[in-house]
Protein backbone atom coordinates (compact mmCIF):
# COMPACT_ATOMS: atom_id res chain seq x y z
CA UNK A 1 0.00 0.00 0.00
CA UNK A 2 1.36 3.29 -1.39
CA UNK A 3 -0.33 6.72 -0.39
CA UNK A 4 1.66 10.24 -1.83
CA UNK A 5 2.14 12.16 0.61
CA UNK A 6 -1.52 14.46 1.17
CA UNK A 7 -3.74 16.62 -0.67
CA UNK A 8 -2.50 19.75 1.39
CA UNK A 9 1.26 18.60 -0.47
CA UNK A 10 -0.29 18.58 -3.79
CA UNK A 11 -1.59 22.27 -3.19
CA UNK A 12 1.20 23.39 -2.19
CA UNK A 13 3.23 22.55 -5.49
CA UNK A 14 -0.05 24.22 -7.18
CA UNK A 15 0.61 27.37 -5.71
CA UNK A 16 4.15 26.91 -5.77
CA UNK A 17 3.49 26.33 -9.79
CA UNK A 18 1.97 29.90 -9.77
CA UNK A 19 3.74 32.02 -7.86
CA UNK A 20 6.98 30.96 -10.69
CA UNK A 21 4.13 31.53 -13.74
CA UNK A 22 3.37 35.02 -11.96
CA UNK A 23 7.23 35.53 -11.55
CA UNK A 24 8.28 34.96 -15.31
CA UNK A 25 5.09 36.53 -16.78
CA UNK A 26 6.17 39.68 -14.50
CA UNK A 27 10.00 39.84 -15.64
CA UNK A 28 8.32 38.76 -19.16
CA UNK A 29 6.33 41.65 -19.39
CA UNK A 30 9.70 44.31 -18.01
CA UNK A 31 11.33 42.96 -20.77
CA UNK A 32 8.95 43.16 -23.55
CA UNK A 33 9.28 46.03 -26.19
CA UNK A 34 5.55 45.93 -27.74
CA UNK A 35 2.83 47.13 -25.84
CA UNK A 36 0.60 43.95 -27.01
CA UNK A 37 2.91 41.65 -25.50
CA UNK A 38 3.99 43.36 -22.23
CA UNK A 39 -0.40 44.11 -22.20
CA UNK A 40 -0.49 39.97 -22.52
CA UNK A 41 2.53 39.26 -19.85
CA UNK A 42 0.37 41.41 -17.74
CA UNK A 43 -3.15 40.21 -17.75
CA UNK A 44 -1.02 36.61 -17.55
CA UNK A 45 0.33 37.61 -14.27
CA UNK A 46 -2.40 38.99 -12.92
CA UNK A 47 -4.16 36.17 -14.06
CA UNK A 48 -1.97 33.59 -12.05
CA UNK A 49 -2.65 36.01 -9.23
CA UNK A 50 -5.97 34.71 -8.98
CA UNK A 51 -4.95 31.73 -9.29
CA UNK A 52 -2.51 31.33 -6.32
CA UNK A 53 -5.28 33.05 -4.10
CA UNK A 54 -7.66 30.01 -5.64
CA UNK A 55 -4.98 27.22 -4.86
CA UNK A 56 -4.53 28.64 -1.32
CA UNK A 57 -8.44 28.62 -0.74
CA UNK A 58 -8.60 24.94 -1.85
CA UNK A 59 -5.95 24.39 0.17
CA UNK A 60 -7.08 25.72 3.78
CA UNK A 61 -10.89 23.75 2.99
CA UNK A 62 -9.08 20.43 2.06
CA UNK A 63 -7.13 20.99 5.38
CA UNK A 64 -10.27 22.19 7.25
CA UNK A 65 -12.05 19.20 5.89
CA UNK A 66 -9.91 16.54 6.29
CA UNK A 67 -6.26 17.35 7.40
CA UNK A 68 -4.80 14.39 7.16
CA UNK A 69 -5.96 12.68 4.18
CA UNK A 70 -3.87 10.90 2.09
CA UNK A 71 -3.38 10.44 -1.78
CA UNK A 72 -4.12 6.89 -2.55
CA UNK A 73 -1.41 5.94 -5.05
CA UNK A 74 -1.00 1.88 -5.10
CA UNK A 75 1.60 1.56 -8.01
CA UNK A 76 3.02 4.65 -7.70
CA UNK A 77 1.77 6.24 -10.97
CA UNK A 78 0.63 9.05 -9.92
CA UNK A 79 3.47 10.19 -7.99
CA UNK A 80 5.92 9.59 -11.10
CA UNK A 81 3.48 11.48 -13.37
CA UNK A 82 3.32 14.36 -10.86
CA UNK A 83 6.78 14.60 -10.37
CA UNK A 84 7.81 14.31 -13.76
CA UNK A 85 5.36 17.13 -14.44
CA UNK A 86 6.90 19.28 -11.94
CA UNK A 87 10.42 18.85 -12.83
CA UNK A 88 10.05 19.82 -16.38
CA UNK A 89 7.76 22.78 -14.64
CA UNK A 90 10.03 26.49 -13.70
CA UNK A 91 9.94 25.20 -10.20
CA UNK A 92 12.04 27.96 -8.52
CA UNK A 93 12.20 31.54 -8.78
CA UNK A 94 16.08 31.49 -10.12
CA UNK A 95 15.33 29.19 -12.68
CA UNK A 96 12.62 31.56 -14.04
CA UNK A 97 15.10 34.00 -13.76
CA UNK A 98 17.67 31.64 -15.23
CA UNK A 99 15.29 31.07 -18.42
CA UNK A 100 13.78 34.52 -18.96
CA UNK A 101 17.48 35.66 -19.05
CA UNK A 102 17.95 33.45 -21.97
CA UNK A 103 15.02 34.39 -24.29
CA UNK A 104 16.25 36.49 -27.03
CA UNK A 105 13.31 36.81 -29.00
CA UNK A 106 9.52 37.50 -28.52
CA UNK A 107 8.59 33.80 -30.53
CA UNK A 108 10.79 32.20 -27.70
CA UNK A 109 9.08 34.58 -24.89
CA UNK A 110 5.80 32.98 -26.17
CA UNK A 111 7.13 29.38 -26.53
CA UNK A 112 8.57 29.50 -23.41
CA UNK A 113 4.81 30.69 -21.47
CA UNK A 114 3.17 28.07 -23.82
CA UNK A 115 5.66 25.09 -22.58
CA UNK A 116 4.78 26.38 -18.85
CA UNK A 117 1.05 26.15 -19.62
CA UNK A 118 1.05 23.13 -21.32
CA UNK A 119 2.82 21.86 -18.21
CA UNK A 120 0.31 23.36 -15.85
CA UNK A 121 -2.33 22.04 -17.11
CA UNK A 122 -0.70 18.43 -17.48
CA UNK A 123 0.25 19.08 -13.81
CA UNK A 124 -3.50 20.07 -12.73
CA UNK A 125 -5.18 17.39 -14.52
CA UNK A 126 -3.17 14.89 -12.58
CA UNK A 127 -4.13 16.85 -8.96
CA UNK A 128 -7.69 16.40 -9.58
CA UNK A 129 -8.24 12.84 -10.60
CA UNK A 130 -6.01 12.14 -7.19
CA UNK A 131 -8.21 14.43 -4.79
CA UNK A 132 -10.82 12.30 -3.39
CA UNK A 133 -13.74 15.03 -3.19
CA UNK A 134 -16.09 15.87 -6.01
CA UNK A 135 -16.45 19.66 -5.38
CA UNK A 136 -12.42 20.14 -5.23
CA UNK A 137 -12.14 18.11 -8.46
CA UNK A 138 -14.48 20.85 -9.87
CA UNK A 139 -13.02 23.84 -8.52
CA UNK A 140 -9.38 22.67 -9.90
CA UNK A 141 -11.30 22.60 -13.95
CA UNK A 142 -12.52 25.75 -13.37
CA UNK A 143 -8.58 26.46 -12.91
CA UNK A 144 -7.57 24.12 -15.58
CA UNK A 145 -9.87 26.04 -18.24
CA UNK A 146 -8.59 29.06 -17.33
CA UNK A 147 -5.05 27.81 -18.46
CA UNK A 148 -6.56 26.33 -21.48
CA UNK A 149 -7.42 30.08 -21.45
CA UNK A 150 -4.00 31.37 -21.78
CA UNK A 151 -2.79 28.56 -23.99
CA UNK A 152 -5.08 30.20 -26.48
CA UNK A 153 -4.24 33.67 -25.34
CA UNK A 154 -0.44 32.91 -26.21
CA UNK A 155 -1.16 31.23 -29.05
CA UNK A 156 -2.91 33.70 -31.28
CA UNK A 157 -0.20 36.58 -30.23
CA UNK A 158 2.49 33.95 -31.44
CA UNK A 159 0.29 33.40 -34.75
CA UNK A 160 0.30 37.15 -35.22
CA UNK A 161 4.09 37.70 -34.35
CA UNK A 162 4.89 34.18 -36.79
CA UNK A 163 2.68 35.53 -39.37
CA UNK A 164 3.91 39.16 -39.56
CA UNK A 165 7.55 38.99 -38.32
CA UNK A 166 9.20 40.20 -34.63
CA UNK A 167 8.62 43.43 -34.41
CA UNK A 168 11.81 44.10 -31.79
CA UNK A 169 14.12 41.70 -29.74
CA UNK A 170 12.74 40.73 -26.20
Amino acid sequence: MFVFGNAEDVFAMAVRIEENGNAFYTGAMKRANDPGLKKLFEDLAAMEEGHIAAFKALRAEVIKSSPAIGVWDPEGLAEAYLQVTADSHIFTLEEATSRLAKIRSVLDALDVALQFERDSVAFFVGMQKMLPDVEGKNKIDVLIQSEMDHIRMISAVKKRFASGGEPSLF
